[in-house]
């Protein structure tokens, strides 16, 4: 669980450049070129002997590596070790600034010239081309083609201009001002305003608390140009960069090219320090209380801070696993409690990491309903008092332990599968931060050497190690109706659970199976291949389908998926509830008679993940494992069609989550957005709407549960897709045991309920009128109906709002620098045919809503009537092509591929034409479908605007 703090510090720090982008998972690197055979725990972890690394005579580092996931790919990182905090009071919003017009002409790249170039050769900015600044660092990044030498050659080239050859000129300047001052906008909100009242509490008087790196709006818009300037002469010099070059390349032409494009940046006669601030250590206990109309919910959070220490020895390495070790069992009693029928927080959780350069922060963050902080304060000492006392049982270890080792196992086994965007973001934060980087191979025969030999006395140290009475904070956020206490009673409880000795710990679930006994197996009733595709297709005995695809993408993955028709249209308006919380309330219960607890530790040491969902008009499961645990997956998927658990007290505490989630929605001005979105544009579509807290308190258990087997009583409504590392024939027996013996009428019965939405007949336009902030959100929804669901219309409806999308950059964003992110895109209620949706979304000053709603309007009635220009489809097909190689070598595309085209009727081996139907794309087709999906006599209007006639928030 993600801790308040470290979300506070990272919803401060990251600044990108281009869309949002949801965070990767750390990809683990290669094996290092032999093996580590003996290890002292004094021994250093070096740099991966895989990694060519070294630095230029003008300082600059460089760290190259080849690798092939993706292939004709190559990940491009310019990392600069100075962001916000080097900024001078006049200076402050300029380190991130000066990373947009990176992007805005240099030496080799014309204004607007370098994201055409990009977009030409396949990239997508925001997703290939993107970059952020940070407190202490600048990070540009670039994922290049590879299969041209030139477009390697360019690549290099634009990222060694970002490195000192911006150009910087006074008119691009002032067109980027209203860019970044709408991504100013965009984060005003009681996110904000909580972070400046606890950031800095937590930094202390350090500078830190100063230097958001979004800056300040007036120097924003009115710092003179030479200000940026010096920023940019001053900090971006080589001897403060490094060059990250991971992907298919030649590492030895890789060093030629940055040694070609990055020599001649002159390193200064005499270079600036990279700026490294201290944060003020503190005796006392400091408390933080931020109460806002606009919070959703209230949380209590318990900081410990230290100095940062390193992780250079593999004794380091030992002694960071053993404080993972406690965080793991200290998370697992707190979930336990979180699903207790009243417990004292809605969710808890424990961890740490860096804070600023020089020190780390271990946290214990609870969410607690409203009115429920100091009880979840004290029982978030009371646990860690308990290990104090007690400490943790011997089971409780093995069980971490059994996660670890299975986690270590799959990295390793992955270890040829890596993805290149893992490497680049390690290699990174080696250069910035020392993150240690020695190769997969090395950490695996680390964790292999001592994980067994952690005692449980080292991890019950761990507190007295990392949670000590000095330096500590205490951070409460609240909804300003919430009752909050006061600091004075937040130190006593501190003070009372110092000195408590609470009963042990209780476990109970040890040597328990999954499944005592095996179902009785069913048989093939039919197989099949499909060549075209590589699929081979089983119908078994119950009248069950499986499609399997064998891949070698991954070495250590299965992915699954199933789906049947259904989902909440079978619920009536008056008990939707059940429908729309089903999903949830499956998921949170567990199987098999086990609690959804206890379930996690009968699993542990073994990776499978199964899950129930529910959809308006399907319902599905879905998952994933890895080979040797591939017969666990299969179990869970029986017992989660056959016997979710009855478990009361964990629907209470579902209740009660849901429940205070509801209690403070309406303080959000987006919920008002969407509940108006769905009244207007669907007619108040019942499927589509929240429940209320009277709905959720009227919830039953065994009403959930009865809806559940009634969607899923029929094995034969659904239709299994297996990708991954498997041999059909080895798992065909598996499939038939616990697929095949699913209850079956055996041949599909299920159905959807014919309740769609009621689209607007004309043009709409209507104002919310709702928060604090001198910020809007504006939806423009265009409407169709009685189309077919046809694949090459649905691809040429998706093109046409990736065209748009561009269009929109260039005008709303570039142009007018009206707004941080526009973006268009295309929906329909698949698999019910006949209703489609075109959605342009967009935020912006309240006071130019009108202005930037009529430039989108004359954008698409320029498409609808002279359609994209060439330039434009050679873009968006280079783009997709691209986009579509990555995509197919991931065994999540051929699930989700095989059951989409399934349930739409269309024929599966299509999946394989999908590169011939982007070269379909034409001027001619992409006006028509502009024409048929923008109607200009159907569509809404709906913007989000400050409250009327209040005074806004005074900086």
């Amino acid at each position: 669980m993600r801790s308040s703090v470290s979300r506070l510090i990272a919803l401060a720090l990251l600044i990108p450049l281009g869309a949002w982008i949801a965070p990767v998972a750390w990809c683990a690197p290669h094996a290092a070129a032999s093996t580590v055979h003996t290890m002292a725990l004094g021994d250093s972890l070096r740099l991966d002997a895989r990694v060519r690394s070294g630095v230029l005579p003008n300082g600059l580092h460089y760290f190259i590596r080849a690798n092939h996931k993706p292939e004709a790919r190559v990940a491009l990182r310019l990392a600069v070790d100075v962001g916000s905090t080097a900024e001078a009071d006049d200076q402050r919003g300029l380190a991130h600034f000066n990373e947009h017009m990176n992007f805005n002409g240099s030496t080799h790249f014309k204004p607007d010239e370098l994201v055409a170039y990009l977009q030409s050769i396949g990239l997508r900015f925001g997703a290939d081309a993107n970059a952020y600044t940070s407190f202490d660092e600048t990070v540009y990044s670039l994922d290049v083609p590879t299969d041209r030498d030139s477009l390697l050659d360019r690549g290099v080239t634009a990222l060694s201009d970002f490195a000192g050859r911006a150009t910087l000129t006074d008119p691009e300047i002032d067109k980027e001002r209203g860019v970044v001052l709408e991504e100013w906008r965009l984060g005003l909100g009681s996110g904000e305003r909580i972070r400046r009242k606890q950031l800095p509490v937590v930094f202390h008087g350090s500078r830190y608390a100063d230097r958001l790196p979004i800056g300040l709006p007036e120097v924003i818009e009115k710092a003179p140009y030479d200000r940026l300037r010096a920023f940019y002469h001053d900090w971006y010099t080589p001897d403060h960069m490094a060059v990250i070059a991971v992907g298919d390349v030649d590492p030895a032409k890789m060093e030629g090219l940055i040694r070609e494009h990055f020599g001649d940046l002159r390193r200064p006669a005499q270079p600036r320090p990279t700026p490294v601030l201290d944060i003020p250590p503190h005796k006392e206990t400091l408390v933080a209380i931020a109460t806002d109309p606009e919070a959703t919910g209230s949380s209590v959070t318990l900081g410990f801070k230290s100095p940062h220490e390193v992780t250079a020895t593999v004794g380091n390495y030992r002694r960071d696993l053993v404080r993972n070790l406690y965080f793991e069992m200290l998370n697992e009693r707190f979930d336990e409690i979180a699903h207790r029928a009243d417990p004292p927080f809605l969710n808890a959780g424990a961890g740490g990491g860096m804070l600023g350069r020089t020190d780390d922060m271990w946290e214990l963050e609870g969410t607690v309903k409203d009115g429920g902080v100091e009880n979840g304060l004290a029982a978030l000492l009371e646990e860690t008092a308990r290990v104090r006392a007690h400490g943790f049982l011997p089971v409780e270890l093995q069980r971490a332990k059994d996660r670890t080792r299975a986690s270590w196992e799959r990295i390793y086994a992955e270890r040829d599968k890596s993805e290149s965007e893992g490497f680049a973001r390690e290699y990174v934060s080696y250069f910035l931060v020392d993150e240690p980087a020695p190769g997969i191979e090395a950490e695996y025969a680390i964790v292999k050497s001592v994980l067994d030999r952690i005692s449980l006395a080292e991890v019950n140290a761990v507190p007295a190690q990392l949670m000590r009475p000095d330096n500590r904070v205490v951070l409460v956020t609240a909804p300003s109706t919430s009752q909050v206490p006061d600091e004075a009673t937040l130190r006593a409880v501190i003070d009372r659970e110092a000195t408590a000795n609470p009963a042990s710990w209780v476990d109970s679930t040890a040597g328990k199976q999954l499944m005592a006994r095996r179902p009785p197996r069913g048989s093939v009733k039919s197989r099949r291949t499909v060549p075209e595709i590589g699929a081979t297709v089983v119908t078994l005995s119950n009248g069950v389908q499986v499609w399997l695809k064998a891949t070698n993408f991954k070495a250590d993955e299965i992915v699954f998926s199933a789906t049947s028709l259904g989902g909440e249209s079978l619920a009536d308006s008056a008990g939707y509830a059940v429908a729309a919380l089903a999903g949830a309330v499956i998921g949170d219960a567990g199987v098999g008679g086990f609690t959804s607890t206890e379930l996690e530790k009968v699993l542990a040491g073994r990776i499978a993940r199964v899950g129930a969902s529910y959809g308006d008009y399907t319902q599905g499961i879905s998952g994933s494992t890895r080979p040797q645990d591939f017969e666990t997956a299969l179990q869970l998927i029986y017992l989660t069609f056959t016997q979710p658990t009855r478990d009361p007290d964990g629907f209470a505490a579902f209740q009660k989550r849901t429940v205070e989630y509801l209690k403070d929605r309406a303080n959000n001005p987006q919920a008002a957005l969407s509940d108006t979105i769905v009244a207007v544009n669907e007619g108040g579509l019942y499927l589509d709407r929240v429940p209320t807290v009277a709905q959720v308190e009227a919830l039953k258990l065994d009403q959930v549960l009865a809806f559940h087997k009634q969607r899923f009583g029929n094995a034969a409504d659904f239709t299994f897709a297996f990708a991954g590392n498997f041999q059909v024939d080895a798992i065909v027996p598996l499939l038939a045991r616990y697929l095949g013996s699913l209850p079956s009428r055996g041949k599909p019965t299920s159905h959807f309920a014919p309740k769609f939405p009621r689209y607007p007949t004309g043009n709409v336009a209507v104002q919310v009128h709702k928060g604090l902030e001198p910020k809007s959100s504006t939806r423009i929804t265009y409407f169709t109906t009685g189309a077919p669901i046809e694949e090459l219309d649905m691809h040429r409806a998706r093109a046409c709002a990736s065209i748009l999308t561009d269009h929109l950059r260039q005008t709303l964003r570039e142009l007018m620098g009206g707004t941080y992110s526009a973006g268009s895109s295309y929906s329909n209620l698949a698999p019910v045919p006949g209703y489609s949706t075109m959605t342009v979304a967009f935020g912006s000053d309240p006071a130019r809503v009108d202005t930037l709603v009529q430039a989108t309007l004359s954008e698409i009635q320029k498409l609808r009537d002279e359609g994209p220009s060439a330039a434009d489809v050679q873009k968006d097909q280079e783009i997709e092509r691209r986009e579509l190689d990555v995509a197919l070598q991931q065994n999540g595309t051929w699930t989700g591929s095989i059951l989409a085209s399934l349930q739409l009727g269309i024929d599966p081996r299509r999946i394989a034409h999908r590169r011939e139907r982007i070269g379909l794309l034409t001027t001619e087709n992409l006006r028509d479908t502009f024409r048929k999906y923008f109607p200009a006599n159907r569509r809404t209007v709906i913007s989000l605007l400050p409250e009327a006639g209040l005074p806004g928030i005074a900086r």
